[in-house]
């Protein structure tokens, strides 16, 4: 019995550590499974993007979709979320610019035909290349606003380019507290704040971003729950915020047509 006992107790260990190795060494895909699928903005269905590619500071190449505003009209930059690609979003784009907003779109590195690996450091440096060079990527400066928006892990890389260059206004799609903490709600047998590397602190970051900050979030969210759209409201630094809630909206549900009335308001109410 003392023996069966000791195997037992070995045998758990050693499929502890497995599957904690394979958590661990897949982690960069597991927060990061993109599409990598190149598309032209054209055979996703919007020709009135533009294809611009932009070389970073190690090497690599980054695919955008862009379109200058009309007229004084807001800039969007905008950061997708962790599943699928541009093209994925076409829809999206499609809307903004039928609003006359202009549109700046980054593939994330391993999205869409961009080059590299990501990483929280690599996509935070991309994401404030691509806003230093917005000139160079719409082909003149903006004259409107410029609003960050973020979607699903997106809203982690707007807010935290936030703190480096401030946006004249910021939209949170589905924020997160923080990878970390929606990674031990998912696996609270391993020690995941300790180990992961990959964090996107929002509730870190949002504090200290003092600009006009809109959140929208669905109450029926599986995939980052409705409590953390709530506390990274409570916890955001501007004075002229708002949490506009998708009652039984799941995670895709903040682009909905009450969420686009919202969003179309609090970017011509600047």
């Amino acid at each position: 019995m003392i023996k069966f006992i000791k195997r037992t107790i070995l045998w758990a260990v050693v499929l502890y550590i497995g599957a904690f190795a394979v958590v661990w060494f897949a982690r960069s895909l597991l927060i990061y499974p993109f599409d990598p699928t190149y598309v032209t903005p054209a055979q996703a269905g919007e020709p009135r993007l533009t294809e611009y590619i932009l070389g970073t500071n190690d090497g690599e190449t980054l695919i955008l979709w862009a379109r200058p505003a009309k007229g004084n009209k807001a800039t969007v930059l905008y950061f997708h979320g962790n599943a699928g690609n541009l093209a994925s979003r076409v829809q999206r784009f499609d809307r903004l610019i039928d609003r006359g907003y202009g549109v700046i779109a980054t593939g994330y590195r391993r999205s869409s035909g961009s080059t590299g690996q990501p990483s929280e450091d690599v996509i935070s440096e991309d994401a404030l290349l691509v806003r230093k060079s917005l000139s160079k990527i719409l082909g003149r400066p903006p004259k409107g606003k410029i609003i960050y928006y973020g979607e699903s892990l997106g809203t982690g890389v707007a807010t935290k380019l936030a703190t480096s260059i401030a946006p004249d206004a910021l939209i949170l799609e589905a924020p997160y507290t923080s990878v970390v903490s929606l990674a031990e709600k998912q696996m609270p047998f391993f020690p995941i704040r300790q180990l992961l590397d990959q964090r996107w602190e929002t509730d870190i970051h949002i504090p200290k971003v003092t600009n006009p900050t809109l959140i929208l979030h669905g109450t029926n969210d599986k995939v980052i729950p409705y409590a953390h759209g709530e506390t990274v409201f409570k916890l955001s630094g501007a004075k002229n915020k708002k949490l506009e809630t998708i009652k039984g909206g799941n995670h895709l549900s903040a682009f909905s047509v009450q969420g686009q009335k919202v969003i179309y308001h609090f970017i011509e109410q600047l």
